[in-house]
């Protein structure tokens, strides 16, 4: 893990947040913000925002679980506080996998915006921290469809190279350009061992190996 990822580059604070959409043409009107500045300028919304256009979003996220449900409630009072409207949708982890693929904007299966269906043991990507699968514009798993040639290059060199910057560099591009929003995964994996069982270790993946178990005396 790089420095710049170690040290957070975006830490929490929805005072500064505010700050930042009311600085760059938002106002809050009867509590979500609203483009009132449109534009590309330096102090107006951004390209393609039109004037009049509320900061609202949706999620779709994975139901059955009160972590997920309190951690969506914890997030939607901490962006209302910033003036950001968001909206929770929930439907079983695989309905939220089959609404919300990779896909291109013009294509009508692409109008969702977000979404989460990480409750815990729910879905594991490959224990390799390369991001290729994750990152990479052609990923199996990049469902955001994250697309930077120049993080393409870097995670690239993290699978082609033995030198130990590789993995710096990407985790320091990551950390600036952040392809997802990170959330924390709920705990999964609560094993009770009898003493005196050896060879037996908590698996990141929630594996058993029941091959290596021994008793010691």
């Amino acid at each position: 893990m790089s420095d710049t990822q170690k040290n957070n580059p975006y830490p929490f604070d929805t005072a500064a947040a505010t700050k930042l959409l009311t600085d760059h043409g938002w106002t809050k009107q009867n509590g979500v913000m609203v483009c009132t500045k449109p534009g590309s300028g330096a102090n107006q919304c951004g390209s393609g925002v039109k004037a009049g256009t509320k900061f609202a979003m949706e999620v779709l996220s994975q139901s059955g679980s009160t972590v997920t449900d309190n951690e969506m409630s914890a997030i939607q009072s901490s962006l209302a506080k910033t003036g950001i409207k968001f909206s929770i949708r929930t439907a079983p982890v695989n309905s939220v996998l089959s609404q919300t693929p990779q896909c291109k904007a013009s294509q009508s299966i692409c109008k969702w915006q977000l979404s989460y269906f990480g409750t815990a043991g729910s879905w594991y990507f490959p224990a390799f921290p390369t991001g290729d699968s994750l990152f990479a514009s052609s990923g199996g798993s990049n469902f955001g469809n994250y697309s930077n040639p120049d993080v393409d290059q870097l995670i690239d060199k993290t699978t082609t190279s033995n030198d130990p910057s590789a993995m710096q560099d990407y985790s320091a591009a990551l950390a600036k350009d952040l392809p997802v929003i990170w959330l924390p995964e709920p705990d999964y994996q609560i094993s009770v061992m009898k003493n005196g069982l050896g060879g037996f270790s908590q698996d990141s993946l929630a594996n058993f190996h029941p091959a290596q178990w021994k008793w010691n005396k």
